[in-house]
């Protein structure tokens, strides 16, 4: 996930859940499958040999884990698969914040 499955240890979640999540990462350093498991007290994510419900590219993981981004919407583009239907819909669950992202520096 970003940087690793610590940055979703790191963050905190409104709701509760888990997911089996397959990152492929063309470059070698961040990918693989993890299981994640999230609630308001806290989260863990490892590696695991389970079947993924969701399947993303490295690319995706930081839009999402900051809250602002969609799971659906990505596989609605084809951007990330649901391997197991409802799976999207978990993810924007356990990622969706009560507040929107937002930074005043323009880049």
């Amino acid at each position: 996930m970003p940087c690793g499955p610590w940055a979703l240890e790191a963050r905190s979640y409104e709701g509760s859940g888990d997911l089996v999540v397959e990152v492929h990462d063309a470059a070698g350093f961040a990918g693989g499958r993890f299981s994640w498991a999230a609630a308001p007290d806290g989260a863990v994510c490892a590696p695991s040999a389970a079947a993924p419900r969701l399947t993303l590219d490295i690319r995706e993981p930081g839009a999402l884990w900051l809250g602002g981004g969609s799971a659906v919407r990505l596989a609605a583009l084809g951007r990330v698969v649901e391997e197991e239907a409802g799976a999207a819909a978990v993810a924007d669950a356990l990622f969706r914040t009560s507040r929107r992202p937002w930074c005043p520096d323009a880049f």
